[in-house]
């Protein structure tokens, strides 16, 4: 019988696997947090060249005086979300590199990158209150309840609670003898 077998790939071989994606994905994630950097300081994301708005959170004002400070603080707000999460994405990616998979620290880090992006999300649905001046008050609460940041926000956190019960248990195997 002339069948060949697929040997299975050492541990060796997996680990050098993860760490060149884990390398590839940190190289995109660098750039991802700088580009953002880079369009502010051309200013090419606020002003839209074909009308010379201006936006935040998709917000449009005519002009820079029209946009109200608290939108301003908003603003700063959610750029810390973002590098924080960004930051901790970074790290979470570090450990994988390293060969550090389901430690007490990867949990954390998935965790604060979970509320980051909740976070975010919720800076969010208070800027579009702000944007509206509460008239719509009910219908833009609903509507942020189902913002994407809040949503993919919660569930990383769920995902990072999954990894400590994981750990927990893999903790307690490894005891028992």
């Amino acid at each position: 019988m002339n069948s060949t077998t697929i040997a299975p790939k050492s541990s060796q071989e997996r680990l050098k696997r993860i760490k060149k994606v884990s390398r590839i994905l940190q190289f995109c994630v660098v750039f991802y947090f700088i580009a953002p950097l880079v369009v502010i300081a051309f200013k090419l994301k606020g002003v839209h060249s074909a009308n010379g708005t201006l936006s935040i959170f998709n917000h449009v004002y005519a002009k820079a005086e029209h946009i109200p400070n608290v939108m301003f603080i908003l603003s700063g707000a959610g750029l810390l979300a973002y590098y924080l999460g960004v930051g901790s994405l970074l790290r979470l990616l570090n450990l994988y590199e390293k060969g550090v998979f389901f430690a007490a620290s990867n949990v954390a880090l998935i965790k604060k990158l979970g509320t980051c992006m909740a976070a975010y999300g919720f800076i969010a649905v208070v800027s579009n209150i702000v944007y509206v001046g509460g008239i719509h008050f009910p219908l833009v609460l609903l509507d942020g309840l189902a913002c994407p940041w809040l949503i993919g926000g919660a569930a990383v956190y769920v995902v990072a609670w999954i990894m400590d019960e994981g750990r927990k248990i893999q903790e307690e195997q490894e005891l028992t003898v």
